[in-house]
């Protein structure tokens, strides 16, 4: 309910007194042809903004290499889900409404005529085998009707967003900072939480429950910590290495390893507090420190 009324203010607000649009011109003489017998191979439409940190969504499907359909839905960004199937009529059902709606005349950035604060932004992008494109984006504004054809795609896309899917688990997170290293493992019937410190010799594991990989989970979805990258050149004294690697039920991994100057950057810090949530007892920890 939420998320339907921050929708109908922004649609409010830019069809308000004033908002006139500003959008991208297409050079004289050129022609925009309806991608009429051309076929889909990414989609992806996002909304956000306002004062809600959370507020928003982001669909994306795109076909992979080896011919299947990948989907990334965020809506309030800590409730992700992502999975692949072989179903490609989605990109169908999205074609259709790109056509209806002559979607392929978007372009550009469309903005209001006067300054809006804390208001809604989207972007839309939408590529064919042939290599066209779709691009476009606005703030508080669109083209004729572009909301009409953002609430149908929503929409269809509901049929998909409620596919029984497995969640993508966290297997293993291992963590570094300095001489620390924090390791945490599923096992079948709880979370094995192991503590080394290279320098002092410390070694302490603890069994943890489950719902702390799904406190993981969500943490990388909230800070977008899904990176992978290598620091470069030499350490100088006064910069801490820092390291983490984090595998998925479906086998993505990811290793990302940097280090601090002077002040720890937020990734770490957010990846601290998560450590120490996780060493304090069941009843103790804050399960939404993340936010």
């Amino acid at each position: 309910m939420k998320m339907k009324l921050l929708l109908l203010a922004a649609l409010i607000a830019s069809l308000a007194g004033g908002c006139k649009s500003k959008t991208g011109v297409l050079e004289p003489g050129a022609k925009t042809l309806a991608p009429v017998n051309d076929t889909m191979t990414y989609f992806s439409l996002s909304q956000g903004g306002g004062m809600a940190r959370f507020s928003g969504f982001a669909y994306q499907i795109e076909e992979t290499k080896d011919g299947k359909v990948h989907f990334l839905f965020d809506e309030g960004y800590p409730n992700e889900k992502e999975f692949t199937i072989d179903d490609h009529s989605v990109f169908d059902s999205l074609q259709n409404i790109v056509l209806k709606h002559k979607m392929y005349y978007y372009t550009g950035h469309y903005q209001p005529e006067f300054d809006i604060l804390d208001g809604q932004s989207w972007s839309l992008y939408v590529k064919y085998a042939s290599r066209k494109t779709i691009s476009a984006g606005g703030y508080m504004a669109g083209p004729d009707g572009y909301w009409v054809a953002f609430r149908e795609i929503i929409r269809c896309l509901d049929r998909w967003k409620e596919l029984p899917v497995a969640t993508n688990d966290v297997v293993s997170f291992i963590y570094e900072y300095g001489p620390d290293r924090y390791t945490l493992e599923r096992k079948d019937d709880h979370v094995e939480m192991t503590i080394d410190n290279e320098l002092s010799g410390k070694h302490e594991v603890l069994e943890r429950e489950f719902e702390l990989l799904d406190d993981l989970r969500v943490l990388f979805n909230v800070s977008r910590l899904k990176m992978n990258n290598v620091r470069t050149g030499e350490l100088k004294p006064e910069q801490t290495p820092w390291m983490y690697e984090i595998t998925y039920s479906n086998g993505d991994h990811y290793h990302y390893e940097s280090y601090d100057s002077n002040f720890r950057c937020g990734y770490t810090e957010a990846l601290q507090s998560f450590i120490d949530n996780c060493m304090k007892d069941k009843e103790e920890r804050n399960r939404y420190f993340y936010y």
